[in-house]
């Protein structure tokens, strides 16, 4: 079993019976800051103030923010190089794909990704079950772009991420609404937390998730 708790933004736990992994802690973007956090492991996709403040978990845990792969006790984490995008002609820079595998199961976690990704990153990431990502756009994809993204990767379970919320304070990003539209189905889960099980897994069929941010 494998549960999931989205925070807010891009910030997610990642809890089975082995490990809890945190990934992408943000600063004070809005969102009520957790407190006595503890974690196993905590991963940050890019050096941004909103994905990196590690100061946020308690000490001692495993820290990763660079490209490379980790053979962890119960995981593997890969941190796969791609980029952050473009805005009025800037650079943003690159961000890292958070790509975890335990028990057969494959997560990735698309960090502040920029564009669709393309034939070698494909090939780099392989097969996903549970994905990650960005829609808000501005300073990520956007809502149409996410939808690529999700076709070439054919996940069973996507959550989408990275958006204005009544919380938030990010500017420029759009609501969850330009998303909602393409996928009419999305099923709109009332907490966030929301596990998953191998039996979920094994079905052939896709789920669209939004979590809320607030238990």
């Amino acid at each position: 079993m494998l549960t999931l708790k989205w925070y807010g933004h891009a910030m997610w736990s990642l809890i089975t019976e082995n490990f809890h992994i945190i990934l992408d802690p943000y600063a004070n973007i809005g969102y009520e800051m957790p407190k006595e956090l503890t974690a196993d492991i905590v991963i940050s996709s890019h050096e941004h103030f909103d994905h990196n403040n590690f100061k946020l978990i308690l000490p001692n845990f495993q820290k990763i923010s660079q490209i490379g792969t980790y053979q962890l006790t119960h995981c593997k984490v890969k941190m796969i190089e791609a980029s952050h995008g473009r805005v009025n002609e800037k650079n943003l820079g690159d961000t890292y794909l958070i790509h975890i595998t335990f028990d057969g199961v494959t997560l990735l976690h698309c960090g502040d990704l920029g564009v669709v990704l393309n034939e070698d990153l494909l090939k780099e990431i392989g097969e996903v079950d549970i994905l990650f990502i960005p829609v808000g756009g501005h300073f990520t994809i956007n809502a149409e772009k996410a939808k690529e993204v999700i076709e070439l990767l054919t996940p069973k379970f996507v959550f989408p991420m990275h958006y204005k919320t009544e919380k938030s304070t990010i500017d420029f990003i759009e609501t969850i609404e330009p998303f909602a539209e393409l996928y009419p189905n999305m099923e709109k889960i009332n907490s966030n937390i929301f596990e998953i099980s191998k039996e979920d897994l094994n079905k052939e069929t896709q789920r669209i998730l939004q979590l809320n941010y607030e238990s």
